[in-house]
């Protein structure tokens, strides 16, 4: 956290695709990652914080390091360099209970300004300005200071990311423990995502996290080894999910879909999963009538599908994702203008066989989107881009990257657009 050769400090996380990373524990869960829900805060976490970084470890036992008053810009990094000892848990709470953590009595400085470092009225608006990785880092420091950072107010918003490694303890004699969740459950985490699991791992987390019964509102699974019937209870045992990502794996099939899914789900993803086709449209247009956002990245997916949409799924469905789904021709547009038009955000971003005429449907048809991702689309032409300015009035945000075949004709139709926020030409060429 200091370097030794001009003292600067940097704060503990290091940017890397939006994740930030919490410092090793002996308790498995030391590598978990917490991330933000959209990108543009994901990078805020890794960014300096408007408060001075926390000091180095070396400086937390130095018994002459003065506590200056808390109007002061060095107060609460200062204060962070008592830092709890070694083998303290970061995530659990009793793990750390039994260890000698500083209490307010010895800490330096006056009575008056030990009272300050653990009022609780001023951690409380203090800790608003630390990134995730610092919170992390600050409730090491004391049992008063944990408690406060402990809030759920505090981590809104942030989804764990555990990997199956640390999601167990390994015994002296070579056994495998599952690790305490008990410090998610305090804070109130009601999301997760949990990489390379498999069906025994999930029924671990569901035996071990207190809130997963009914307290867990999103799950995601990615590069998972999870089948279908692991899928299956464990939307049967997490009565709460109503989110659901599934990201990679090929032991899953359509027919876990059909057994699994819950009418209580509004949001699906799925994407990298080569199992995946028509017939899976089929089992969520008739088993999700509540669905609101699908994100859907199936290689498979023909035109077909799209017409499998209810009619209570047209009116409830406003966000739809179609990556790389190469099958998507301009008929399978047609189907889909007519089955959700009311659709605000859409992505056809690789379906590279929609033309302009499709984009001319989406214009017509769609009018209260958004968001219109055509990026990696090919044959899109000026002529298509003539057709969102003239009806796509309430569009905020375009992408065309890579549609290589766009000119600045094709901008100026563009620029009459009053209401377009955003727009995304990278690698455009012919710009």
């Amino acid at each position: 956290m200091s370097n030794p050769r001009n003292g600067d400090t940097k704060p503990p996380c290091l940017p890397r695709n939006g994740l930030v990373k919490i410092p090793t524990q002996p308790n498995g869960l030391g590598s978990a990652s917490i991330t933000k829900g959209t990108p543009a805060v994901k990078n805020r976490l890794c960014q300096p914080s408007s408060v001075p970084a926390i000091l180095s470890p070396a400086l937390a036992h130095r018994s002459d390091l003065p506590i200056p008053s808390l109007a002061s810009p060095l107060s609460l990094a200062t204060l962070a360099s008592v830092s709890s000892p070694p083998g303290a848990s970061l995530v659990g709470l009793n793990a750390s209970e039994g260890s000698e953590q500083p209490s307010p009595e010895r800490l330096p400085g006056s009575p008056s300004e030990r009272q300050l470092a653990v009022d609780e009225k001023i951690l409380n608006r203090l800790f608003w300005y630390f990134s995730a990785c610092e919170k992390c880092v600050l409730a090491q420091v004391c049992k008063a200071w944990r408690r406060v950072l402990y809030q759920p107010k505090f981590w809104v918003g942030l989804t764990p990311v555990l990997h199956t490694k640390e999601l167990y303890n390994i015994l002296p004699g070579g056994e495998k423990e599952f690790v305490s969740l008990q410090g998610f459950a305090v804070r109130g985490f009601d999301g997760f995502c949990l990489v390379g699991v498999s069906d025994l791992d999930i029924c671990e987390f569901i035996d071990n996290y207190p809130l997963s019964k009914k307290g867990v509102k999103s799950m995601s699974l990615k590069r998972s080894t999870i089948t279908d019937a692991g899928l299956e209870v464990m939307l049967e045992q997490m009565q709460g999910v109503v989110r659901l990502e599934r990201s990679g794996g090929n032991d899953f099939t359509e027919a876990g879909l059909w057994s699994s899914l819950n009418a209580r789900i509004t949001a699906l993803s799925v994407s990298d999963c080569i199992n995946v086709a028509d017939d899976a449209i089929a089992a969520i247009s008739q088993l999700l009538p509540n669905l609101t956002e699908l994100n859907l990245q199936a290689y498979h997916v023909t035109d077909t599908a799209l017409a499998y949409f209810t009619a209570k799924q047209g009116y409830t469905t406003h966000t739809l994702r179609l990556n790389s789904c190469w099958e998507i021709t301009n008929h399978g547009v047609v189907n889909m203008v007519h089955s959700l038009p009311n659709l605000s955000v859409l992505s056809l971003s690789g379906c590279s066989k929609v033309t302009d005429d499709g984009v001319e449907l989406v214009a017509e048809n769609l009018r209260k989107l958004r968001s219109l991702d055509l990026s990696w689309c090919p044959r899109i032409t000026d002529m298509a881009l003539e057709y969102i300015a003239c009806d796509l009035h309430k569009l905020e945000e375009l992408v065309l990257d890579r549609c290589v075949r766009i000119t600045d004709t094709g901008l100026s139709y563009l620029s009459t657009m009053s209401s377009l926020r955003s727009l995304y030409l990278r690698w455009c060429c012919q710009v």
